[in-house]
Formats: C-alpha cells, structure tokens, sequence
C-alpha cells in the first residue's frame, strides 16, 4: 500500500515538472478537478484580477484534454479580462458571477482559432467594462467576423441576469449631449448590423434568458431576431426588465421561436399584451405565458379565444390590477 501510494506521488511530481518543463502555467492545476478523461471542472474565487486568456493557454497545452467547465465568482473589486465571445479550447460550460468583465471588444477584428464549444452560459449579478472610444472604432470599421457577431451558436443554455454596463473613456458633456451620442453610436451600430451578410444560426438553444436588466433597449428584440434563427427553443425568460410594452417580435412569437412552449415576462411594467393567432401553424404543443406582477387592468377583447386557437395560449395574469 505505501509503495502504491508513493508511485502515485512520483507520478504527480513528474507530472508537475513535464508540465512546467512546457512553459505552462500550472497554478491553474490547484482549482480544476481531472477526470481520467481528461475533463476539467474548474472553480476560481476572484479576489482582484484574473485573466481568461492566460487560462485558454494553459488549455491549450493540455494533452489530453476532455470537456471543460468554468465557474468564476468575484468577490468585492474582482474583475476577469475576458473578450467577447469567450471561446476556449474545449470550453462547454462558462458561469460568472458578481464580477467586473473586461476586453470585451479586444477580440471583435480576430478570425478566432477556436471552434465553437460553448453549451451553457450565465452570467449574473455582473457589469461589462466598455470604453466608448473602442466602441467608437468597432462602428466606423464593422469588419467583424461572424463568429464574434453571432458568438457561440452551440449553446443549449444562455443566460443573463442583473448584468449592467460600465462606460470608458466617456468625453466631457452635458448630460443631454451624452445621451444623444450614446443614441448615435447605438443607432449606427445597429444599421450596420442590419445589413450584415451572414446569419446566426442557434439550432442547438433551448432556454434563453435575459432578465432583471432596465438598460435593455428599445430595440433589444429586433436585435435578438434579426438575423438570429431559434429553430428549437422552448422557453424565453424577459422577466424584471420594466418593459412597458410589447415588441412586435414577442406578439408574433411564432416567426422566430416556433417550437417556444413558455415565455417569462412577469415583473415588468406592461399594461396592455395581445398574441397574434398563427393559424395554420404545425405543431400540438401550446405556449403558456407567464405576465404576473404587470399593470395590467383588462386583458384583450380576443383574449377568450386564446385558449381555442391553432395554438392554444395559457396566460398567468396573477399580481396585476384586473378589474
């Protein structure tokens, strides 16, 4: 038994010094658990700043190496660098929270060497770091790849939760003017992503979140379906995000999410919902929608057929003013 438990200890000092022999960073070691696979399950509490690119490194050096998993968790003044889209060798699983995300543009001009890997995202309770001036230069070249534009389209599982924006390099002006730059750099940015020349294509998403985020835009679900196929989701959660009215994209559900069984928008601000009837539409399943804790005081005049219709709706209007 003792022989048996020093030939395991050589084993790992020999691996500890192949490893740095390589020139790879072996601190990583101590906070990922290995399978014999080959997996790696990787937990890291962030006290100050930790760097992303360091550990797709270290990654890149292992041999062999299985599936990965990712857990970040910030404490108070803990940030990541980590550029959009997050791609890592291997990388199937990514979780952030209570953190401040840095880079995020670093990567947009960069044809990524990595394929897509990425199946489940959260981040939550975070803030991304944007310079303004980066974004500036992102509009006026828009020479983006497609796999930055469209991120990882293997993903099962995306969400985002309480995350807010953190502005850089923001030039002195009143707080009118800013607003309107702000809205002009939007603008433009969005009418080039509206011409862009190549679609993004989820076909393995099934539950999509973005939730408790008053900053979302006007046109937040113009920019989610524009371009972007969801042949196979089943639930969208928009719940907390002071939504006072319905987009067009949600009351024709059906075009860009058709196999959709469940739908979040409780806790906003709507006063008004109606869903438009897709009749003809192929598929048994119905949707339920879930608008507890609106300011909704009378549902649509149509709302008794919802139930009867090609696609039957169940609505839960429980919380709201109903008279």
């Amino acid at each position: 038994m003792e022989n048996a438990r020093t030939a395991v200890i050589k084993l790992f000092i020999l691996a500890y010094f192949f490893e740095y022999s390589k020139g790879i960073d072996v601190s990583f070691r101590r906070y990922c658990k290995r399978s014999f696979l080959g997996d790696q399950d990787c937990y890291f509490k962030v006290r100050e700043h930790w760097d992303f690119l360091k550990f797709r490194k270290w990654l890149d050096n292992l041999d062999p190496l299985g599936d990965v998993s990712l857990r970040i968790t910030c404490t108070e003044g803990g940030s990541l660098y980590i550029p959009w889209p997050m791609r890592a060798r291997n990388l199937k699983r990514l979780e952030i929270k209570n953190c401040l995300l840095r880079g995020y543009f670093d990567e947009h001009d960069v044809k990524s060497r990595y394929p897509d890997s990425l199946e489940v995202r959260s981040i939550v309770n975070s803030v991304t770091e944007v310079s303004l001036l980066d974004w500036v230069n992102v509009v006026k070249s828009m020479q983006s790849e497609k796999s930055y534009t469209c991120g990882q389209e293997t993903l099962v599982r995306s969400i985002v939760s309480n995350n807010t924006y953190s502005f850089l390099n923001i030039p002195k002006l009143p707080g009118s003017k800013m607003l309107e730059l702000l809205s002009e750099i939007s603008d433009s940015f969005r009418e080039k992503v509206r011409t862009q020349p190549f679609e993004c294509h989820y076909k393995n998403l099934l539950y999509l979140e973005n939730s408790n985020n008053p900053s979302l835009g006007k046109h937040f679900m113009e920019d989610l379906t524009l371009h972007s196929h969801y042949p196979k989701l089943r639930a969208l959660n928009l719940s907390s995000n002071r939504l006072t009215y319905l987009p067009i994209e949600l009351k024709k559900w059906y075009r860009s999410f058709p196999k959709l069984v469940y739908m979040d928008l409780s806790k906003n601000d709507l006063k008004t919902f109606s869903f438009l009837d897709p009749k003809r539409f192929g598929r048994n399943l119905g949707l339920h929608v879930n608008l507890r804790n609106n300011d909704i005081s009378s549902p649509p005049r149509d709302f008794y057929r919802y139930s009867y219709r090609s696609v039957p709706i169940s609505v839960d209007l429980r919380g709201n003013p109903i008279r």
